[in-house]
């Protein structure tokens, strides 16, 4: 299992700097083949591992990994917030009503959560 965290970190971070790149390029980021791809990859590891808490964890580690690094590809400070209302990903919309604007908070509790859901893999 830590072998799929870090193959799923890595891909994180392939499709972050896919996105970054999209982005600079002033393209559109298609969220809905994003999150099949991401359906796809903890689907496959589901039916590896049959553990759900490793499914919320791969999850996390999306929220962790992908967004901290799509921001840092882009230039942008590490725990950056859109500041468009409402954000365009389903997900951002989620974190930006309950974060806020609070980009440390918000990566800080993910990171309690990712931490959790690593221990209780592991037990």
């Amino acid at each position: 299992m830590v072998l799929t965290l870090l193959i799923f970190s890595v891909l994180n971070i392939a499709l972050a700097f896919i996105d970054a790149y999209k982005i600079f390029k002033g393209n559109t980021i298609n969220h809905v083949i994003n999150a099949a791809v991401y359906i796809a990859m903890v689907a496959v590891s589901f039916f590896i591992f049959h553990n759900v808490w490793l499914i919320f964890a791969l999850l996390f580690n999306r929220l962790l990994v992908f967004n901290i690094t799509l921001s840092l590809f882009r230039g942008l400070d590490w725990d950056y917030v859109t500041p468009e209302n409402p954000p365009k990903s389903i997900i951002d919309r989620i974190a930006k009503m309950v974060f806020g604007m609070n980009g440390k908070l918000m990566y800080g509790v993910y990171s309690i959560v990712f931490i959790v859901l690593i221990i209780i893999i592991f037990i």
